[in-house]
């Protein structure tokens, strides 16, 4: 239970913060490309460092990484919470990331490490609706926690209750023996070139509407982006022990189903972003409502996703995901030309079409990834997997806010919107999300999976 409830903490963190965006942009009187890094740096950092921490785990203890995770979390926490400026407050984020990478790579590893072999899938099963769970109350918990206290108390709640985990995991962990692993190396050049990487690149794309694209600031920052990649390719390529095994990509399938993911969570997470400001700023809902019509994704998703995972049992996975990206990317395209209808129908119904279109393609498309890989590279296969999930939804932030704030003029900020200007930038960030999501389906299609079994798809259960 220690394990699963760290694993509800982490992603409820990064559900219950998208809804009060708009209200912390008004609070700091900034714009969304600035509010965008509350978000940005939370995944960038939580992104960076899960390999890191894996091997750290793998070499100091599970044990340890995860208690330090709560700890980090909680100092991080309490850090936001007190933040009196916008710079403060994503510093403190890029802490509360550090904590729920070190969370959500150990709660992975504990259970093979603790749990016996016959129990694992319900241990695995329980991380999952902890996920769900996390994902379902975020948006309506923050926006009550919003609407009728503060801001600043979404962050502070999680001190209580942090450290009360904390007690709770240093009574019930089993105790654990570490053996040295004196031969092996960590590869710090491959961890620190994985950070630089996407950094440079989420700068220059968030930056580039304010400095101009062909300014020297910019065309630096993808320049260093780009060498920054190649190098980690290389060091990975040669290192003896590298951060991230690459020969898993030399398999075509399995790189055009990471390629579908990537999209897939770009466009999740770039439009979870967006959303709290649709319904708060075009369709005027306090804070409090907008988090309400949130829920009804979530409760969508967890009835679709079990049945949907069940299904990928009889049916190849290969094609529920490339019919899910199919239908995902006509919501999207109906919901660029219906959002500005009256009221709240269109919305909903939005909601209400992705949740099912995600439904069947995120556990369908798990169980893909563990079907293309032996089973002694599943472990490895899924944290590459998670990773450039992860890395997805740091560019889809960064894409949505940097498709939208170019339809707005510079210096505006969300409280001084016009509606006409709203609805150019929302209309145009989904026609722009529905060629991401074309992507996927194009990649989705052309992947070779095979049905796999249950047992296998636990390594990915987690993964909503």
């Amino acid at each position: 239970m220690s394990v699963a409830f760290a694993t509800f903490m982490s992603i409820l963190d990064a559900n219950i913060v998208n809804i009060s965006l708009p209200t912390i942009a008004r609070y700091f009187s900034i714009t969304t490309g600035q509010v965008v890094w509350v978000t940005i740096s939370y995944l960038l950092i939580q992104t960076s460092t899960l390999l890191f921490f894996g091997k750290i785990a793998d070499r100091m203890g599970v044990n340890k990484i995860f208690i330090s995770g709560y700890l980090t979390f909680v100092v991080g926490s309490l850090m936001c919470g007190i933040s009196t400026t916008g710079g403060a407050l994503i510093f403190s984020r890029c802490i509360q990331a550090l904590g729920g990478a070190m969370l959500y790579t150990t709660t992975f590893a504990i259970i093979p490490k603790f749990i016996p072999a016959q129990n694992r899938g319900w241990a695995f099963g329980l991380l999952s609706t902890a996920a769900a769970l996390g994902i379902t109350v975020g948006a309506p918990l923050g926006g009550f926690i919003t609407g009728f206290f503060s801001w600043h108390w979404i962050f502070l709640i999680n001190i209580p209750i942090g450290l009360t985990a904390v007690l709770v995991a240093l009574k019930v962990l089993p105790k654990e023996e570490v053996k040295p692993k004196e031969k092996e190396k960590f590869d710090f050049p491959g961890a620190i070139l994985s950070f630089m990487g996407p950094l440079f690149l989420i700068y220059a794309l968030n930056m580039g509407h304010k400095y101009g694209w062909g300014s020297p600031t910019i065309l630096t920052c993808f320049a260093a982006s780009a060498l920054s990649f190649v190098a980690l390719i290389i060091r990975e390529k040669f290192a003896r022990f590298p951060l991230l095994d690459l020969n898993l990509y030399k398999k075509l399938d399995f790189t055009l189903v990471n390629l579908s993911s990537f999209m897939a969570f770009a466009f999740l997470a770039g439009s979870n972003f967006l959303v709290p400001f649709y319904l708060q700023l075009e369709r005027g809902l306090a804070v409090e409502y907008a988090g309400m019509v949130i829920l009804v994704y979530s409760i969508v998703y967890m009835f679709v996703g079990p049945f949907a995972g069940r299904l990928s049992d009889k049916v190849r996975p290969r094609l529920l995901c490339s019919i899910a990206m199919f239908s995902a990317t006509l919501a999207s395209l109906t919901f660029a030309f219906i959002m500005g209808l009256p009221g709240l129908i269109p919305v909903i119904l939005f909601l209400v079409w992705l949740a099912i279109s995600n439904g069947f393609f995120i556990s369908p498309n798990n169980s893909e990834v563990m079907s293309l890989v032996p089973a002694d590279k599943q472990g490895i296969a899924s944290g590459a997997f998670k990773t450039v999930s992860n890395l997805g939804m740091v560019i889809g932030v960064t894409l949505f806010e940097v498709i939208f704030a170019a339809s707005i003029p510079k210096g505006i900020t969300p409280a001084t919107f016009t509606p006409d200007q709203l609805l150019a930038g929302f209309k145009n960030t989904y026609v722009f999300g529905s060629f991401i999501l074309l992507l996927a389906f194009l990649f989705s299609i052309m992947a070779r999976g095979k049905k796999v079994s249950p047992k296998a798809q636990t390594e990915l259960l987690g993964e909503v």
